[in-house]
């Protein structure tokens, strides 16, 4: 491994810390615009002959997903990834300026472009955690989806007569409304309901949403007088996230897990190894959890991992 990288060798941003992984064939690091990233020797020699848009793209889906190794074949899958929707890219930046900018706080998004470094490859433009997290082509379309997109058009955002910005009433109103989840413990389970795979839910999901801090909730198992369909609606919008399991090829898996996208929420994708190459192709494209039968323990723990690494330990 090199402890002396200099530059993010995705994005090509030069605020990244090296980190330690003595045994990994491959560089460890943590990128301004990336985030942490443990990118295997195979995957950059893949990656060298990417362009910028292609290597944006990569960007954002290692910014999202936040793979444990960043393997051989995930630049070709993250390029394959369709983006979110122009809303949804402008409600993950709103959220991550509400964060890092909090109580009205101004910020002028000029001030914290980050230059990349003279001595990496690749074109000279700017790198910053909006453009990952916004699955923004560069720099130039960030400033574009700050001040056109979130300002102009969704009146998100206010600036002010100095060019700065800062988080508008109706930013915070949608934030408070986008909260109501945020502050959930439920996890939704989506999965076939047949007693073959069973212990898919006894034994892995939800001892493993249990395990990450969050309370496991499956429909079939929920008492209700509603129709089914609005009793999953509404688990759904209660719900903090969502782990969806496609062996089985169900309908109703896809329809759930295309719901909770849509309404922003996270989704956790899961199949069993054996049936991983019948996804349809826009689930493909995720980072699917991949589960065997026998290696239920191993599965219950990969869940575990990736529920607190995309959400983040639950109070519970």
């Amino acid at each position: 491994m090199n402890n002396s990288v200099t530059h993010c060798l995705i994005c090509f941003a030069n605020q990244v810390t090296p980190l330690s992984a003595p045994s990994f064939d491959g560089d460890y690091f943590r990128c301004i615009q990336c985030g942490v990233v443990k990118i295997s020797r195979k995957a950059l020699v893949n990656l060298n002959s990417f362009a910028e848009d292609k290597r944006a793209k990569v960007s954002a889906w290692v910014r999202e997903n936040q793979p444990s190794v960043v393997g051989m074949d995930d630049p070709d899958k993250a390029t394959r990834t369709n983006p979110p929707s122009l809303e949804q890219r402008a409600a993950r930046m709103l959220r991550y300026i509400d964060e890092h900018h909090p109580h009205g706080a101004k910020f002028a998004l000029s001030g914290e472009r980050i230059p990349r470094s003279n001595s990496a490859s690749g074109p000279n433009t700017y790198g910053h955690p909006l453009v990952a997290i916004g699955w923004n082509a560069n720099y130039e379309e960030t400033q574009y989806m700050v001040s056109e997109v979130m300002c102009h058009e969704l009146n998100w955002l206010s600036k002010n007569d100095q060019g700065s910005y800062f988080v508008s009433p109706k930013g915070r109103l949608y934030l408070e409304d986008g909260r109501r989840g945020m502050q959930s413990v439920q996890g939704f389970c989506a999965m076939w309901f047949d007693t073959q795979i069973n212990a898919l839910w006894t034994d892995v999901i939800k001892l493993a949403i249990e395990a990450a801090g969050y309370e496991p909730m499956r429909i079939d198992l929920k008492a209700h007088n509603n129709k089914i369909d609005d009793a999953i609606v509404a688990s759904i919008r209660s719900s903090r996230f969502i782990v969806a399991d496609f062996t089985g090829d169900r309908s109703n898996v896809y329809y759930e897990a295309g719901f909770a996208h849509g309404l922003g929420l996270p989704v956790i994708f899961m199949c069993r190894q054996d049936e991983i190459e019948n996804l349809h192709f826009d689930v493909r494209q995720y980072n699917c959890i991949p589960w065997q039968s026998d290696q239920l323990q191993k599965a219950m723990q990969d869940l575990k991992h990736r529920i607190e690494a995309t959400i983040g330990r639950g109070p519970k």
